[in-house]
């Protein structure tokens, strides 16, 4: 579990590197049927084919699929939730599911996850790494401090910034790569606060 780009989904790529074993990648788009029980059926199926094929099954964004029963309107919503428990219990392999959003999933569900790790943001060692090996560069002394000053950075964002000053086609300082760090920065703080719901 952690907040986008902290690195969930590229850990269980190292993990079946490590182990030199296939992943089979699920998200709720995959899963979720429009038919009553069409979804319980491809629960069935990604459980199935992750064993016959001996490999990791990953369901990323798992809160799609296991929202807390007692939040349920509809019957289905309920037995899609308790197929995938049971497939759970009887799994004869590896699961790892990812999610952004711990406080949204069954309680059921989190309890038969062996391991619960959560993706934190990056600290200042953690953020001057991914900053030199992104951007191929080394920062000054004040260009470290400007940098360890920003928060909520992820590895994610450095990504996201790379991309960006690529396509802008020109030689890139360290200032301006700091500036683009802190803009995604201050991005995550505006979704944070501004986010209202609507409702009669």
């Amino acid at each position: 579990a952690g907040a986008p780009g902290t690195g969930k989904t590229e850990f269980v790529k190292y993990l079946g590197a490590q182990q030199k074993t296939k992943i089979v990648i699920k998200t709720g788009g995959d899963l979720l049927n429009m038919w009553v029980g069409g979804t319980e059926q491809n629960i069935r199926h990604a459980f199935e084919e992750a064993e016959a094929e001996n490999a990791i099954l990953f369901l990323d964004e798992i809160d799609g699929l296991l929202q807390g029963r007692e939040r349920a309107h509809q019957g289905w919503e309920v037995t899609q939730v308790n197929e995938l428990l049971h497939r759970m219990e009887s799994h004869n392999g590896i699961l790892i599911g990812a999610t952004n959003f711990t406080t949204n999933l069954d309680m059921a569900v989190i309890r038969r996850f062996t391991f619960k790790l959560e993706f934190r943001y990056l600290d200042e060692a953690g953020k001057r790494l991914f900053f030199e090996n992104k951007f191929q560069t080394k920062l000054t002394p004040r260009e470290m401090v400007r940098l360890a000053e920003i928060p909520d950075l992820a590895p994610g964002d450095f990504r996201t910034v790379r991309q960006g000053m690529h396509y802008l086609g020109k030689n890139v300082t360290n200032v301006e790569r700091l500036a683009a760090l802190e803009r995604e920065s201050q991005a995550k703080g505006l979704n944070r606060y501004t986010t209202k719901k609507i409702g009669f």
